[in-house]
Order: C-alpha cells, then sequence, then structure tokens
C-alpha cells in the first residue's frame, strides 16, 4: 500500500508530494488520459485513508467490521476522509445481543483472520475503471465525491471536480471551499449543510456511490457527532502519516448509537470551520477558475440584477412600452451600478428609438432576454479589459465576481493589484458597445460621453427613490436633452418579401397566443395558491421553459412549464417574485402538479436539471418540482435522460448565443433592422422553395457552367492554332 501511495504522490497527487501544492501535470486538464491520472492519485490518496482507518477499527474483536466497511465505508461526509470512513463503517453495525459484528462472517475470511492486508486488497482497485457493479469501496467513494459537487453546483464538469478533488487531497469540505474561494462567493451565498441543495447532494452521492439503505437522514447526521469522532479519534502526525488511537468495543459501540440519533442543527459546529482549519494544512495554490463556470456565475448573477431593475421601473410602463429599450439596449454596463445602468439604458434608448409599433405585453420573450443578459456580460467584461491595461479576459471576470459586478470597485481591485488603471474614455465605451453589439453604438458613445456627465448628479438623485411614473417620465425628460446625439431619421433600405411578411404576421400571432396561453394558467396556479387570501395579483411575467419533464427522447411533447413571474399586493405594491410549474396540456389534465410558490432569493441555488439544459436561469423553490431533487437522483443512478456535461455544454451554448433570433420579429423596425430583413426573406425563400425544383435549378446551372468551360476552352486551343499556322 505504502508503494501504491507513492505511485500516486509522484503524479502530484500523493502525501506532501505536491497533492497541495499543484505541483506536477496541468490539473485542469480535461482530456481523457488527465482526467484518468487525477482519478489515479485521488484513489491512491484514498487508500492511505482506508489503511489508517483499518488500523483504527478493531478487526480481531469484530471482525466483521471490515465487511461493514467495505460495503459502506465510503470516505464522503462532513468530516475528514478517514473519520467519514469510520462513521460510515460503524452507522451500519448493530449493538443488540448477538450483533454479526461481533461475530464471524464466513463469506469473508479476510475478516475472521483479521488479516488487514486482505481487506486493503478488495479495496485496491486496478488501473482499468471496474464496471459499476464491481467497483471497490474507493471507488465508489470517489463517484460519489464526484456526484456530490456535480449535483451541488452548476457549471462543474465531471473533469473540473476531479481537479478540485485532487487539489482538496479527496477531502469532501475543502474541496467545497475551494470553490468557495476560487468562484468568490459570497457569504450569504457558501455552502450550508443543513440545506435541501446539500441534502440533495448527499442523497445523490450515497446513490452514486451504491451504498445500502440509503438514507440521507443518517448521512446528514454525520455532521452531529463531529465533536464526538475528533475526540476519540484523535491523529497525531507521524512523518507522512496521521496515526489515529486504536477504538474498543466500547467506542465502536458507543460511537454506532451516537450515529443513529437526528442531527440537531441548531446546535451543530459549522464542519466548514474543521473544513478551513484541514485546508490551512497544505499549501494549496488554487489554478485558476475556468471561464466557462465563472461566465456562468456572472450570468447567474446579471439575471438577478435584471430582474430587479424590472421591478423597479412601474409595471404599467414597463409593460406597455420600456419591455422593448431593456431587450433592444437595456446593458448593465456605464457609469452607475449595474441596475442604475439597465434601467438608464433602457428609458434613454426607448425614447430615443421608440419601437415602431407599440402593444402592451404580459411576458418578455425568453431568448431574447437571455441574450441581452450574455451581450451584457460581454460589454461589461470588454468595458474593464479597455480600461485596466494588461488585464486579461480571465481576470477581468474575476474581478467582476470579487466585486459583484460593481465596475468602479473591480477598477480599484486591480489597480490595488499593481495594473495601470485608466480613465474613462471613449475607448472603453466603445469596446463595451461593440462588444455587446450595440443596435446604435454611435449614438450610445455621444450620450455615454456627452451628454450623461452633464446629468449624472441629477440621475442618481432620481433613481434612489422608488420611481413612480412620473419619475420615470423625468429620467427620460432628462437623458434627451437637447444636447442630445443629432439622430437622423432612416428609411427603410430593404424591404420584406410578401412571403416574410406572412411570416412575421404568423410568428407574431404565435408569440400572443403563447403568451396568453402561459398568462392564462399562471393565473390559475396564482388563483389557487391565494384562493382563500386573494392578497396577489399576477403584475408581469418575466421567464419561461416550455421544455420541462419530457422522460425519453421518443416523446413529443413536453407535459411541463416552468416559469418566473412577478406578482404584487392588490394595491400594486411589494412586488414578490413567483415560481410556478404549470400544465402544457390545454386541457390540463395534469392540473394535480401545477403549483406556484415565491422564490425567497434572487440567487437561490435550487437546481432543474431541465432548466439548466435550456440556460433559462429560472429561479426555483426549494420544495418538490419536475426536475429537481427526484431527476438529480435519477441523474445519480445513470437513469436520466440527460446527464451533467450534456447540461453544462448546452446551457452554454443557449446562454452565448448572439446575432440574429428568429424571435426579433416582435421588435422590427424596417428603417434599423436591414440585417434581419435580409435574413427573414432568405429564411421566407427557403421555406417557400421546392427542393425538387431547386435541385434541377442547381443541376441545370452546372451542366450550363461545364458547357460553357468546354467551348471556352474549345475556342482558346482554335485560337492557339491559328495563331501557330
Amino acid at each position: 500500500m505504502a508503494g501504491r501511495r507513492r505511485r500516486g504522490g509522484s503524479d502530484g497527487g500523493g502525501y506532501g508530494d505536491g497533492a497541495g501544492s499543484g505541483a506536477g501535470p496541468n490539473l485542469s486538464d480535461g482530456s481523457r488520459e488527465g482526467m484518468a491520472r487525477n482519478r489515479r492519485v485521488i484513489l491512491g490518496l484514498m487508500y492511505g485513508y482506508y489503511e489508517e482507518a483499518l488500523d483504527a477499527l478493531p478487526l480481531e474483536l469484530m471482525p466483521a467490521l471490515a465487511t461493514r466497511l467495505l460495503d459502506a465505508g465510503v470516505c464522503f461526509g462532513f468530516a475528514d476522509p478517514v473519520t467519514n470512513i469510520i462513521a460510515n463503517t460503524l452507522r451500519f453495525v448493530a449493538d443488540e445481543p448477538g450483533d454479526p459484528a461481533r461475530g464471524e462472517r464466513p463469506e469473508f475470511d479476510g475478516a475472521r483472520k483479521g488479516k488487514k492486508s486482505e481487506v486493503l486488497s478488495k479495496i485496491v482497485a486496478g488501473d482499468v475503471p471496474s464496471p459499476p457493479e464491481a467497483r471497490t469501496v474507493a471507488e465508489r467513494s470517489l463517484e460519489g465525491l464526484i456526484t456530490f459537487l456535480t449535483s451541488y453546483y452548476r457549471y462543474l464538469p465531471t473533469w473540473d471536480a476531479l481537479r478540485y478533488l485532487r487539489l482538496s487531497m479527496a477531502d469532501l469540505l475543502v474541496a467545497v471551499r475551494l470553490i468557495e474561494v476560487d468562484r468568490c462567493l459570497r457569504r450569504k451565498d457558501r455552502f450550508h449543510i443543513h440545506s435541501h441543495a446539500a441534502k440533495t447532494a448527499l442523497k445523490c452521492a450515497a446513490l452514486s456511490a451504491r451504498l445500502p439503505d440509503v438514507d440521507s437522514a443518517f448521512l446528514i447526521g454525520l455532521a452531529a457527532p463531529l465533536s464526538h469522532l475528533t475526540r476519540t479519534l484523535p491523529a497525531q502526525n507521524s512523518g507522512r502519516r496521521r496515526c489515529r488511537c486504536r477504538l474498543s468495543i466500547q467506542d465502536v459501540t458507543r460511537l454506532s448509537r451516537l450515529l443513529q440519533k437526528p442531527l440537531d442543527l441548531k446546535n451543530l459546529n459549522n464542519p466548514m470551520n474543521h473544513a478551513a482549519m484541514r485546508c490551512r494544512q497544505y499549501d494549496m495554490k488554487v489554478q485558476p477558475t475556468l471561464m466557462p463556470s465563472i461566465r456562468g456565475i456572472l450570468l447567474d448573477r446579471i439575471h438577478a440584477v435584471y430582474l430587479r431593475a424590472i421591478s423597479r421601473i412601474p409595471m404599467e410602463d414597463f409593460r406597455s412600452r420600456y419591455h422593448h429599450g431593456l431587450l433592444k439596449a437595456g446593458y448593465c454596463y456605464g457609469p452607475f451600478n449595474p441596475m442604475f445602468n439597465i434601467i438608464i439604458n433602457t428609458v434613454w434608448y426607448d425614447t430615443m428609438f421608440p419601437a415602431p409599433e407599440s402593444y402592451e405585453l404580459d411576458m418578455i420573450c425568453t431568448q431574447i432576454f437571455i441574450r441581452i443578459e450574455s451581450q451584457s456580460l460581454d460589454g461589461l467584461t470588454d468595458m474593464l479589459v479597455a480600461r485596466v491595461s494588461g488585464l486579461s479576459e480571465h481576470d477581468a471576470m474575476v474581478y467582476l465576481l470579487k466585486s459583484n459586478l460593481d465596475l468602479t470597485q473591480a477598477i480599484q481591485m486591480a489597480g490595488q493589484n499593481g495594473y495601470d488603471t485608466r480613465s474613462w474614455d471613449v475607448t472603453a465605451y466603445k469596446a463595451a458597445a461593440h462588444a455587446s453589439s450595440h443596435p446604435e453604438l454611435e449614438a450610445y458613445l455621444w450620450f455615454a460621453m456627452e451628454l450623461l456627465p452633464t446629468v449624472q448628479s441629477a440621475v442618481m438623485e432620481l433613481l434612489t427613490h422608488t420611481l413612480s411614473s412620473s419619475h420615470i417620465l423625468h429620467l427620460s425628460e432628462l437623458l434627451s436633452s437637447s444636447r442630445s446625439y443629432p439622430y437622423n431619421s432612416l428609411q427603410p433600405t430593404d424591404e420584406l418579401t410578401q412571403d416574410a411578411l406572412e411570416m412575421v404576421s404568423s410568428y407574431k400571432s404565435n408569440f400572443f397566443s403563447q403568451q396568453n396561453f402561459v398568462r392564462k394558467k399562471v393565473e390559475a396556479t396564482l388563483q389557487n395558491y391565494d384562493q382563500t387570501k386573494g392578497l396577489y395579483e399576477l403584475r408581469f411575467i418575466c421567464t419561461v421553459n416550455e421544455c420541462v419533464g419530457k422522460k425519453s427522447f421518443r416523446d413529443l411533447k413536453y407535459p411541463y412549464s416552468h416559469v418566473n413571474f412577478w406578482v404584487s399586493a392588490k394595491d400594486g405594491t411589494n412586488l414578490t417574485l413567483f415560481f410556478a410549474q404549470v400544465s402544457n396540456d390545454d386541457e390540463d389534465k395534469l392540473h394535480d402538479q401545477s403549483f406556484c410558490l415565491p422564490v425567497s432569493s434572487l440567487l437561490t441555488n435550487a437546481r432543474c436539471c431541465y432548466c439548466d439544459f435550456e440556460g433559462t436561469r429560472i429561479l426555483h423553490p426549494i420544495e418538490s418540482y419536475c426536475g429537481g431533487a427526484i431527476d438529480f437522483k435519477k441523474m445519480a443512478l445513470g437513469r436520466h435522460t440527460i446527464h451533467n456535461e450534456q447540461i453544462i455544454s448546452h446551457g452554454k451554448l443557449i446562454a452565448c448565443q448572439g446575432g440574429i433570433l428568429g424571435e426579433d420579429y416582435i421588435y422590427f423596425d424596417p428603417a434599423r433592422d436591414s440585417k434581419f430583413i435580409q435574413a427573414l426573406n432568405k429564411a421566407a425563400w427557403a421555406a417557400k422553395l421546392n427542393w425538387g425544383d431547386e435541385i434541377r435549378r442547381i443541376k441545370g446551372s452546372e451542366k450550363k457552367r461545364k458547357l460553357k468551360e468546354s467551348d471556352e476552352v474549345k475556342g482558346k486551343s482554335i485560337r492557339q492554332m491559328e495563331a501557330c499556322t
């Protein structure tokens, strides 16, 4: 076994041989070879932990403990890995007369003989990963650790989870602590063992590790006797290994009983404090967070800012007018905080470039909403890179995380770290507008550099109040001063074909039909929730995911939609964000599964595999819903139609989309959207095209081209012959 640990350490992951420092190969290597290498290193560490645990257990007096360990002695829990192994083993040990743990198990000779080497031989895995049904307890422990991290955290692929587990030396809560530091999580967003998300992740870990008699209540209870276990199992450093006191039969019986008691969360010492102490035992130089993960976290925060900005604008004004300005150019970058920037940019754009056709909406277009959030992040990042000389895109995102999207604070942080920070100039605004594909770049530069500084104090004073319709009108007047950009009235340069016009009309009709359907469903669930009190009134639907709950790829329709929407008291005050799960069936046959609940936080960590997959960032309550805990448990068992890697890749694809969307027809402006006209004309032509005729036309054109080339070659040959004669 010592050889096993040394071989793991040579890769940069053994006891003191680089596991904590990140020495050796690139831990961020996501290749198949890199993942296999990290798995080997982590398993090598685990073999040492199991050797320590076996040294502490009285196998010669209670030989069946070995069988219990091989069945259930996984190394994940809320203590250090060795303590977790012992605790998970003892949790399955009975203390009644005739307890099999006190006797011998004839099916396991190694336990009867009390030979630790034979037990270890059944823990050590080969170089080739075993199939699920034949995995050793160490391999199952690793699967549980990976599943816990990927179930709890968004945007964490398996190979990145392996990186954190290797850096943390396979210590679950140390890995959690590293992720918290790496992702710059604020105190209120940090890991809590009593949270619904933590319990779900533990249950998923237990399922993937194929534990017998899986019960999350017992697993969560591992934190309760932590102080008792650490007092009973003191560890002393002895060279490269830590020696633990040997348990007696009385210790095993007492700890087994203690592990059966329910957890008292009120009197629980935070295990993360112990994890922080274990972190300090290693010189952990965590490699930079991967950009896709940072981007996902930033988009989560930007989405929360947009929801707050929508709630600050009077709903009557937003529904009738400013939904247009927000989705066209309501970016979160500028001289103020992100929420104020969204409101200012929204009101300015809608004032100067009003929609050609005004109509009242009850529901925002989700796909355009996703795009404006992504474009906002691109603009915010490029603005920071332009302001700070020598700053990389990755580091810019890290500063935005640390400053919680506050650009001024991010610039100050960079300056304190030795970067050259420039003053505000047109270069920064131009970089942001270009990166975000601003529809009126030159006009925005004039607004940001010439007009806004002259009214900045008045605008700031106005935004500090609760905004009313009169405040918004005053803001619009301030942002459309006579010193504004000399806008030119435009005439359409292209026209929609008749087929394209019919397509736009059909699209609009479909959108309003969908809006009416969703509104009806949401109002029904809200009425059912509020039927005895009558307190709430639907104000606006923010985000919709219609693709929830499909059980297999053969299904043609998703049964549910998930929705976020704002409601208010009957007098129009006290906006509250709600979540609803509604049936997609017209006849509402699944009405018993439709419900709505308020969302407790704009940054809740309750996950939904379907909404994560679609990149919609819908905020969910902690109560049960389709796509929640039950679905993640199926994923842990490999019985779901999607898995974690698919969720990350598809969600990233949706969140990073740019350019023209089909939904842009909602805000189509013939004078300004020439690219959209060209794209729609082409799409309408392709939709109506008879492909058989087109193929014959292409073949005919190709035949004519070849004949023409042949004639040209013949003509050239004749001219050459005539020249020779």
